[in-house]
């Protein structure tokens, strides 16, 4: 956001907030003489919030408004929220302009005025309306979004292991949507009563915190999230809070061991960390003690198999990912796990799955969270299996989760995906690798990663049958060339 000499140019429909004129069609922000420039979306969300001040605006809300018919997972809109403050010079502690309300989405609090010659502000167009005090006929299905309580289904053994587990340093590991900030929101959602199994939650979400000012602004956000919880646990938030994120860190890691607390900090997309390395590896490096501190604190990490480049370090300090490989694999849901996803919905009055329409939603989606809740959520819209799958399958959010995920993968990886998605599975020995130990270590991440499952006699096969048809019809998604944008 950078800030340039205020001149003039088209307006539209303007306004004041707080001291800031707002000038959506320029996505600027002027005040003082001064000019500072946002990203369009950015301003959608201002301009968002502006048409519905002083009412809650949830972030499904905003996700519909601002990114409609795309998937965008909750960090965009937080990392959104999070660039708002920054340009408006906002404070999460003592919020002038954006307030958070917990479990609930954002306020705008500083009444927006209308600037003469313009119209009031307003919700753009497809914005949300007020809730409606009727009943309800949303989809029973989250996809895309963060889910936990009672819609959150499996994750046992690896909540068990975070929670009951020896070890104080934990890396989830998975690829896009397989429901990671849904097993740290999980993590927070469990332990959220102060001195659960000992412990603190803070969730901390890392996208776009690649530089210090970035994670000094984030961490204050995090702990201005959870002040009502560590209110509770007895912790003084005007006592933790300091400019630097980790004397904030320190100072919270020690009031809560003073109360008998462990803090049980969950930082999502830990991908971020790749940057931090290039801008700043001092800090990773003070980063990392600190995350490895001795007592008082566990750490979860979320991210995908691009964190394994930390891991490539020739100098003589430890890795960072030292103490945390090595990591808790998320894939698919098992199948018990995955029909209770889908048969959460069979109180709703349209289109209750039967047994044998739940079963195909789970071989569809080979227990994939995101396409078991888009899947539910078409066949809840449409009444028909076939017409859902159809749907899903020309999805464009669809297509681009596949072929993000496969850009992730190792060429071995890719190749052995190539070979199933053409012949429908093979046994591992029959595959048509030069290196056999290549293929089996590809093989062996690709059940990790829950891309692939083994059947009877060792045979491998991709669990989706959407992904298999998706690598049928893009070929050039598998062996390395850039897909067209057609479907």
């Amino acid at each position: 956001m950078a800030q340039e000499t205020a001149g003039a140019g088209p307006a539209g429909d303007e306004f004041d907030l707080g001291g800031w004129r707002v000038r959506p069609s320029l996505n600027r922000l002027v005040r003082d003489g001064a000019t500072v420039r946002l990203e369009p979306k950015m301003m959608d969300v201002l301009t968002t919030l502006a048409g519905h001040a002083g009412r809650v605006v949830s972030k499904d809300e905003l996700a519909a408004a601002v990114w409609p018919d795309v998937f965008v997972t909750e960090s965009v809109i937080t990392r959104a929220i999070a660039g708002l403050r920054r340009a408006l010079e906002d404070d999460a502690r003592e919020p002038r302009f954006i307030e958070t309300i917990a479990k609930r989405g954002y306020r705008l609090i500083a009444p927006p005025r209308p600037v003469a010659g313009h119209a009031p502000p307003a919700a753009p167009a497809g914005a949300p309306a007020a809730p409606s005090t009727g009943a309800t006929q949303s989809p029973p299905y989250a996809a895309g979004q963060w889910v936990r309580g009672e819609r959150f289904h499996g994750r046992e053994a690896e909540i068990a292991e975070v929670l009951d587990g020896p070890r104080n340093a934990l890396w989830l590991l998975g690829s896009r949507a397989i429901g990671k900030t849904s097993t740290l929101r999980q993590l927070e959602h469990l332990c959220a009563d102060s001195g659960y199994r000992g412990f603190l939650p803070l969730f901390w979400d890392l996208q776009g915190s690649d530089d210090p000012e970035r994670l000094d602004a984030d961490f204050a956000e995090a702990l201005a999230d959870a002040g009502e919880r560590l209110a509770r646990a007895g912790v003084n938030l005007d006592e933790i809070a300091a400019d630097d994120f980790l004397v904030s860190l320190g100072r919270l890691r020690r009031a809560l061991a003073a109360r008998g607390l462990t803090l049980l900090l969950l930082l999502d997309e830990a991908e971020e960390l790749l940057g931090l390395q290039e801008r700043s590896p001092a800090l990773l490096r003070k980063l990392r003690r600190a995350l490895l501190s001795p007592e008082g604190i566990r750490t979860v990490l979320a991210s995908s198999g691009r964190l394994w480049r930390l891991a490539d370090r020739d100098d003589d300090t430890s890795p960072f990912l030292h103490g945390f490989a090595p990591p808790i694999y998320l894939g698919c849901l098992d199948e018990a796990a995955a029909r209770r996803l889908v048969l959460q919905g069979s109180g709703e009055p349209h289109a209750a799955p039967d047994d044998q329409a739940v079963e195909e939603i789970v071989r569809l989606s080979g227990g994939h969270p995101f396409l078991l809740q888009l899947l539910g959520t078409r066949y809840w819209q449409l009444g028909d299996l076939g017409r859902a799958a159809e749907a899903v399958a020309a999805d464009a959010s669809v297509h681009r989760l596949f072929a993000v995920d496969l850009e992730l993968l190792s060429a071995p990886e890719r190749e052995l995906l190539r070979e199933l998605a053409g012949t429908g599975g093979a046994r591992e020995e029959d595959l048509g690798g030069p290196a056999p130990s290549a293929d089996a270590a590809a093989s062996l991440h690709l059940e990790q990663l829950g891309v692939v499952r083994r059947r009877t006699a060792g045979r491998l096969e991709i669990r989706s049958p959407l992904l298999r048809r998706w690598l049928e019809g893009r070929p050039g998604a598998v062996d390395g060339r850039r897909p067209s944008a057609a479907p």
